[in-house]
């Protein structure tokens, strides 16, 4: 834990000190609180008393919390405001523990694909948009699924029908992949003679050798030269967004799971201001072609951590996804091709095991993106004998062996996990199951399997890749279905409880972010990252926990989301 970090909690604790010895000194008269909560059922996820029904706020911090309103009201004063909850369930403010939020927010303003599967009707979208936006030099768009096109492969012929004048750029659903147009493929200088780069494929016509349309992995990079510049300080514009729409949805705390320096001076400058409302863990993107030196990531971690970002978290990126057979995997993928594919392991083992030795001697928190079960075992490989204080975890784990569960208990990583992705959907059904197998698809995001074997989980979005909405995600952990419902679970011994996905997003979360001490329960002397819900979900079928609003979210004791429903405030 770094110094700050440290001193942070030494504060914190005085001030717990303070309270208690006021209250003590005061011959039972209380001191005034800024806000009262009365009348709810406020689930505080500390398990020795789970359970309240008042809370008091002062300075930002929980001064009291009980069961007696009676005793509530003693911290009530002239300039106090009190929140009659009126049986309206309160937990902690929810932590995404694995997002891109600054991403998100720009991605909005791109042509949008997600949840089309009708080739027509993706074309459709792309023609509207592009006409809306004549003056786009670059047509960008995102969100494209891969089980609309054959083979996950969408063909550069499909676009030039409707585009063939304007370069188009399209990311997939996942951000792994690319589908460009031929005239994006010319500026960019990509060829029949264009090598695929390291740990990216060009997808090729097989007769021609012409790249058909499709780039996997780093292989996108080769048209960072025809991106749009972006304006300056268009990266705050983007976080002042993204914060606004988490905050409406109960998030005060996140991890940033790629943060490049444009992005880490986006979070130093809202804090600097004071006008931050998430608190962060900005995990350093460490590269792929060309990774960061240990002094490049130490000057980037000393020059923008501030109060309420850290920036002591590295990302790693160990291998790619299974719907574009860049997942690394120990056994080959079900293919027609007579060659035996294993995917992409960026980084063999010792090479890995020698970055992450120097990242966490350095005191370096290692977040590392896994997704098939060779890239979860190299990684658990290489993290087997690190400083466990650090914190390391998995993101992702779409497929990991059975007999690596237990070893994230045993080897104290934590596994991050996107639970929304856990359902029977089309890119599963019709794209991964086949690529993957049967047997192997049952493999596929364990959460049970790995609470029960004692592991740490916690959960996150990888917004904009899913929805940022933690309710939709929070469902499919404890359903295993489509929102919409099916009749089946998909995999439901897999499924979690309610308490315990909440525990993935509030206190083990905050575990991971080294912020425990202060969020992630509701207790006396942590900080108040309070929301109020308008339906108790512990009381409501499973499958309307998606429907859930947050009626109010504060951020130590600060508003920072109101809902137009919450009436009871006024």
């Amino acid at each position: 834990m770094k110094n700050n970090q440290l001193t942070n909690v030494f504060c914190y604790q005085f001030i717990v000190l303070l309270l208690l010895l006021s209250g003590a000194c005061s011959s039972g008269v209380q001191e005034e609180a800024d806000t009262v909560f009365l009348s709810g059922k406020i689930y505080t996820m500390d398990t020795e008393t789970p359970w309240a029904k008042t809370m008091a706020i002062k300075d930002g911090i929980i001064s009291y919390i009980g069961m007696d309103d009676e005793e509530g009201k003693k911290y009530i004063g002239k300039n106090t405001k009190v929140v009659r909850l009126e049986g309206r369930l309160v937990l902690p403010g929810l932590h995404d523990a694995h997002a891109h939020p600054i991403m998100g927010a720009e991605a909005a303003g791109y042509c949008q694909l997600s949840g089309l599967l009708d080739i027509k009707d993706i074309l459709a979208a792309i023609a509207d948009y592009a006409m809306e936006n004549q003056d786009a030099k670059v047509i960008l768009g995102r969100g494209w699924e891969l089980p609309a096109f054959p083979d996950g492969n969408p063909k550069k012929e499909l676009l030039d029908s409707i585009l063939p004048n304007r370069p188009v750029i399209l990311s997939s659903w996942d951000g792994h992949n690319a589908w460009v147009n031929s005239k994006a493929l010319e500026m960019a200088n990509i060829d029949k003679e264009t090598p695929d780069p390291k740990n990216g494929r060009i997808e090729r016509d097989p007769k021609t050798g012409e790249p058909s349309g499709t780039l996997r992995e780093t292989a996108k990079r080769l048209l960072n030269s025809i991106m749009p510049k972006k304006a300056e300080g268009a990266e705050i514009d983007f976080l002042r967004e993204a914060q606004k729409l988490a905050n409406s949805y109960g998030i005060t705390s996140m991890v940033e799971a790629t943060a490049s320096e444009a992005y880490l001076k986006a979070y130093k400058t809202l804090d600097d201001k004071g006008e931050l409302t998430l608190r962060v863990v900005a995990s350093i993107g460490l590269g792929r072609e060309k990774a960061k030196s240990l002094k490049e990531l130490l000057t980037l971690r000393n020059t923008y951590d501030g109060e309420r970002v850290n920036t002591n978290s590295v990302k790693v990126y160990a291998d790619g996804v299974p719907e574009a057979k860049t997942a690394a995997l120990l056994e080959p993928y079900h293919s027609h091709d007579d060659e035996e594919d294993f995917g992409i392991l960026n980084f063999q083992l010792e090479e890995l095991k020698a970055i992450l030795d120097s990242l966490d001697h350095e005191g370096f928190q290692i977040h590392i993106h896994a997704l098939g079960d060779k890239a979860v075992r190299v990684s658990l490989d290489a993290l087997e004998n690190l400083d466990r204080s650090n914190r390391h975890h998995l993101a992702h784990l779409q497929i990991v062996h059975p007999d690596d569960i237990p070893r994230f208990g045993a080897l104290g990583v934590t596994a991050n996990f996107q639970p929304f992705w856990a359902k029977a959907d089309a890119l599963n059904v019709q794209t991964i199951i086949p690529l993957v197998g049967e047997e192997r698809s049952k493999q596929m995001y364990p959460m049970g399997s790995i609470l029960r074997s004692g592991g740490r989980i916690v959960a996150g979005s990888d917004w904009p890749v899913s929805t940022l909405n933690p309710w939709h995600a929070i469902q499919v952990a404890v359903t295993r279905q489509l929102i919409d419902g099916e009749d089946e679970s998909w995999i439901p011994t897999e499924s979690v409880d309610l308490p315990s996905i909440l525990s993935a997003y509030t206190k083990d979360a905050a575990f991971i972010m080294h912020q425990e001490e202060k969020t992630g329960t509701l207790e006396i002397g942590k900080m108040a990252d309070v929301i109020v819900l308008d339906r108790n979900i512990f009381d409501i079928p499973p499958s309307e926990i998606h429907k859930t609003q947050v009626l109010l979210t504060l951020l130590e004791g600060e508003e920072v989301h109101e809902h137009e429903a919450a009436d009871f405030l006024n």
